[in-house]
């Protein structure tokens, strides 16, 4: 009789201490992916804009580099004598055409970087999210364990006990 009900308390504290054990760890758990989450999150938003306002200043850049370029082409064109005729207007128009193209392709493409790297960290971001939430409810769900394993290791020493109680009054009355 005390050793059935000491050996079930035992293990019933020992099931509770480890459902503890177990949910404070996914507990844990939960918040370091939610702190990998934000750090995620915070990096990718730091790289991309680093992207940009490199992709910006090159776009100033190449800006006044073209407009240099197109002055040069200019005083070629007048030096020699043929700015007057139509053939200097259109390579002049043409040249100014290709560099605001090259200019414009290279910092869409950095942008467009940028924009890839912050979607995939907020994507990133958003998976460790998730599994923090799941990591939150294991631990839940494992102090629920833990609590139904105190009340059913209880109700089992109490209908021991009460069990050998009924058995030795049905003893004394024979």
């Amino acid at each position: 009789m005390g050793f059935t009900t000491a050996a079930t308390i035992l293990t019933t504290a020992a099931t509770v201490a480890g459902k503890a054990m177990e949910a404070s760890a996914e507990r844990k758990q939960a918040r370091e992916s939610k702190a990998a989450a934000e750090e995620r999150r915070r990096l990718a938003e730091n790289q991309a804009g680093a992207i940009t306002r490199t992709a910006l200043e090159n776009n100033r850049r190449e800006q006044r580099n073209a407009q240099s370029a197109l002055a040069t082409a200019r005083a070629d064109a007048a030096a020699s004598g043929i700015s007057g005729s139509g053939s200097a207007a259109v390579r002049e128009l043409d040249l100014a055409t290709r560099l605001e193209d090259d200019i414009n392709n290279r910092t869409n493409a950095a942008l467009q970087e940028a924009n890839t790297i912050r979607s995939q960290g907020a994507y990133d971001a958003n998976d460790l999210q998730v599994q923090s939430s799941q990591a939150r409810l294991r631990g839940k769900g494992a102090w629920l364990g833990a609590a139904g394993g105190l009340f059913r290791g209880l109700s089992s020493v109490d209908g021991s006990s009460s069990r050998s109680g009924s058995s030795g009054s049905n003893a004394a009355q024979a």
